[in-house]
């Protein structure tokens, strides 16, 4: 199985970071959605410390100068996709119900293997 890697990171407006991946995938992520800017993330509501964020791990992840990061694959799944991925949602569709909408797909996919 290849592993997905982060080979570009950059940062869009306010807490919104724009990642593409090896598979040619490109999300956004809105961090002002996805945390709350509290204990190691509270360096991150400076919009100008939040905007020095790097690809760490060979691009397995991306990460700020006080060791808060995130994996690739976890941003790889859940991010807004650029490329039309969530296509049967609108925009209205938050990080929480995309989340649950993924957890639901994986599982339906988990029975349907397994039976």
């Amino acid at each position: 199985m290849k592993l997905i890697k982060i080979i570009k990171i950059r940062h869009i407006k306010g807490y919104i970071l724009e990642l593409e991946f090896s598979d040619n995938c490109i999300k956004q992520f809105d961090f002002s959605q996805l945390i709350t800017f509290e204990g190691i993330a509270g360096q991150l509501a400076n919009i100008d410390y939040f905007k020095n964020v790097g690809i760490i791990n060979n691009g397995r992840a991306f990460s700020w100068e006080n060791g808060y990061d995130c994996c690739a694959d976890w941003a790889r799944y859940f991010a807004k996709d650029l490329s039309n991925e969530w296509k049967d949602y609108d925009d209205n569709t938050n990080l929480n119900q995309r989340m649950k909408i993924t957890q639901n797909k994986m599982q339906q996919t988990k029975n349907t293997i397994t039976v």
